[in-house]
């Protein structure tokens, strides 16, 4: 059997028809090569900048292509994080569409928290997806209190001198508590609070109950009136120490 020239070319057609077909359905099945998407990036910022912790504020930017062109008709999603760590964790807060020159903007609260914000579109078929960079919102502008080991500044050693007059006193008998209060250097302390106390025995702090407070003077001195006791007493002079100056205590005197 033999076949015409009329019939090979109806077949040859018949055999391009099938081919072109199938390789549109194989193309629509998603295996040929597509297009290479248009990269995109998007910017931000808030409205008034760094807007503290009570004001309430927006964040804007734009949507482009990397050329610049606006990307207008876009949906775009606005982001919480709790630091500026691109890494950390996000919610979502929003979502709003890009006008015609590709501007968005989202609203936020004074009532809203400590955060950090961003934007991101996630592209299509046509643009590759982009994030903004991160802004702070609510964050409170006061410094981070350090925790750990704080290296504390050097304070002063002091020096503080007490004596009795008179210097032995009889039982029962009242004496005055004088001394002076000084630095390393021997320079005199003025305006500094000394304590006077006293003790049935010698022995801890705690055992110390005090028996007045005085400033010193202009030029460290300080002076303290005791009434006597039926029974042996000791006394000292002490100067607890302030953020400059370390604390000292004074010799024990004794009173009968």
């Amino acid at each position: 059997m033999t076949f015409s020239p009329v019939h090979s070319t109806y077949a040859l057609r018949f055999f391009l028809v099938i081919l072109i077909t199938f390789v549109l359905i194989w193309c629509g099945f998603g295996t040929c090569v597509s297009a290479e998407k248009v990269q995109t990036q998007i910017t931000i910022s808030t409205d008034p900048a760094n807007p503290g912790t009570d004001l309430p504020f927006t964040v804007k930017g734009v949507l482009s292509d990397a050329e610049g062109t606006p990307l207008g008709n876009k949906k775009v999603s606005l982001e919480q994080l709790m630091s500026d760590d691109p890494e950390d964790e996000y919610s979502y807060l929003a979502v709003t569409t890009t006008d015609i020159k590709g501007n968005y903007s989202f609203f936020r609260p004074a009532a809203s928290p400590s955060e950090y914000l961003r934007v991101r579109y996630n592209g299509n078929s046509q643009f590759e997806g982009s994030v903004s960079e991160i802004v702070p919102g609510h964050v409170s502008k006061e410094p981070k209190q350090q925790t750990g080991i704080i290296s504390q500044v050097a304070k002063s050693k002091t020096k503080i001198t007490a004596k009795a007059s008179p210097a032995n006193p009889f039982p029962g008998q009242a004496v005055i508590i004088s001394g002076q209060l000084m630095g390393e250097n021997g320079a005199p302390l003025a305006g500094k609070k000394v304590i006077c106390e006293a003790s049935d025995r010698a022995g801890t702090r705690s055992d110390f109950a005090i028996l007045g407070i005085s400033p010193t003077d202009d030029k460290g001195f300080f002076k303290f009136a005791a009434s006597g006791g039926s029974t042996t007493t000791f006394i000292q002079v002490r100067f607890p120490g302030d953020d400059e100056y370390d604390e000292s205590v004074s010799d024990l005197i004794l009173v009968l």
